[in-house]
């Protein structure tokens, strides 16, 4: 099959990834003809590069990632598909295409889709990650009636559009049918997130050494510091631990609250937190595997099901699961089945400080815990089962 991706964010640095690139990766393995429309790097115009086997065309746009003013984002994100076409009809116009994968967000690509499939008569298989824009509304980032209003019709002409569905949870099926009872609900399936296994030869810097964290017991919270991530949790957990010194809650990556949860963490003088810059994924998995707990949190305030896709990393490397949730999502049932870890909801601080010591006082059931998630991931959230996934539903 020729398969065109539509990504919003693909790394350029060879040594990284994400849950997109590894699964347009292994329908190169299978020898399919892949193709990837996503953003230009930094100073990078927009044209036609080879990158790991992949024919990706690159798309100079507006910032996408880290922007902290919604206005600017929402005005990036509106212009993309225009960006995007332009980049198409100059460089892939003459490709005729049987599959297209866009996962969302963000939806405004869902025109380019109605573009190419009249062009193509390529199957769409939609990417569900977000439920958009009442997501957003939940943590206050879409404020205003009309933009709101816009942004659903967009979301239901992206469902109308879309030949398959592929959802993160039972709880997201379950969700798009309530709200969406127009929709056919056959298109519904279901596609949990996934990860490429890692190579565990790979993974030999020695992070305790290097940053003197030997003998300390190591809270990670790794990937995006953003609005829906409620990072004010992990200052509740530093200042309720502040006074055991072995204890140190380590931060890995970038976002538009990373600035705020800094500041945070200077005002209540916690010493007890680290904080790292992103960090290409080959070098973060190095911390994954040296880490006890694997921090998750949520935005409390969601009425949709979310599933954060940093948990396929600590599973694949037997890192327990500690996650503060919403009461909407159906993570924690995933968490109980994988018998990965502990949870609570957002606000229940006491429920939070008794399963964070149940992880750190218990080493047999933190250790047991790991390797409980690291049996599901192999069961169930590896590129691989992605893949056999579409392929599945793709041929009915």
């Amino acid at each position: 099959m020729r398969v065109l991706f539509l990504m919003l964010d693909m790394p350029t640095d060879l040594n990284s990834s994400n849950l997109y690139l590894d699964l347009a990766l292994e329908f190169k393995d299978y020898q399919h003809e892949v193709y990837v429309i996503a953003p230009a790097g930094v100073n990078q115009k927009t044209g036609f590069y080879n990158e790991r086997g992949l024919n990706v065309l690159r798309v100079a746009t507006f910032k996408q990632k880290g922007v902290r003013s919604v206005f600017k984002k929402g005005f990036a994100q509106l212009l993309l598909p225009y960006q995007y076409r332009t980049a198409y009809s100059k460089f892939l116009k003459n490709q005729l295409f049987d599959l297209i994968l866009m996962p969302t967000p963000p939806i405004t690509l869902t025109k380019l889709v109605l573009h190419i499939k009249k062009n193509t008569n390529a199957l769409f298989y939609l990417i569900l990650r977000d439920i958009y824009p009442q997501g957003a509304a939940d943590i206050g980032l879409v404020r205003f009636r009309f933009i709101y209003h816009y942004l659903r019709k967009l979301e239901i002409l992206t469902y109308k559009t879309a030949d398959i569905i592929g959802c993160m949870s039972l709880g997201n099926i379950e969700y798009i049918k309530t709200h969406n009872p127009y929709l056919d609900s056959k298109k519904l399936t279901l596609l949990p997130n996934w990860q490429k296994t890692s190579n565990l030869e790979e993974l030999t810097v020695d992070v305790r050494k290097k940053y003197k964290l030997e003998d300390k017991y190591i809270v990670l919270f790794g990937g995006t510091i953003g609005y829906a991530q409620k990072v004010d949790n992990i200052v509740i957990l530093a200042e309720h631990y502040q006074n055991d010194v072995n204890i140190v809650f380590l931060v890995i990556g970038n976002g538009v609250m990373k600035q705020y949860l800094k500041d945070k963490v200077a005002q209540k003088q916690l010493n007890n937190v680290i904080f790292l810059d992103s960090l290409p994924r080959n070098e973060y998995m190095n911390f994954v595997k040296s880490a006890d707990i694997g921090l998750i949190t949520i935005d409390e305030r969601f009425t949709v099901p979310t599933i954060p896709s940093k948990t396929t990393s600590y599973f694949s490397l037997k890192l327990p699961v500690l996650a503060i949730i919403d009461q909407h999502t159906d993570y924690g049932k995933i968490i109980d089945e994988a018998k990965a870890g502990l949870w609570s909801v957002g606000g229940d601080n006491d429920k939070l400080f008794e399963n964070f010591d149940k992880l750190y006082k218990y080493n047999n059931r933190r250790i047991a815990s790991g390797e409980n998630g690291y049996k599901y991931f192999l069961e169930n959230l590896t590129s691989k089962h992605a893949y056999n996934t579409i392929i599945k539903d793709i041929h009915g």
